[in-house]
């Protein structure tokens, strides 16, 4: 059940990524992680923003690595 969480929650965060959306804000608390995604639409100056509850403790580190290396891209 847990490693099927993992992946549901993992294929989740990919497909929001692959959509276009980035990472923009974490709030955590006992039930888990709230992930709010944000995609920006420059042709109609749009927001779309998707929040993912995230209560795995793997799919947690794994958003946690992309959140990382999507910083280190804006830095760069």
């Amino acid at each position: 059940m847990t490693y099927h969480q993992f992946l549901r929650e993992r294929e989740q965060i990919d497909y929001l990524i692959e959509q276009g959306y980035y990472m923009k804000s974490v709030k955590e608390n006992l039930s888990g992680s709230f992930v709010e995604f944000e995609k920006e639409d420059s042709l109609s100056e749009t927001r779309d923003i998707q929040t993912l509850h995230i209560t795995n403790a793997d799919a947690r580190k794994y958003f946690s690595s992309l959140l990382i290396r999507q910083l280190r891209k804006h830095h760069e």
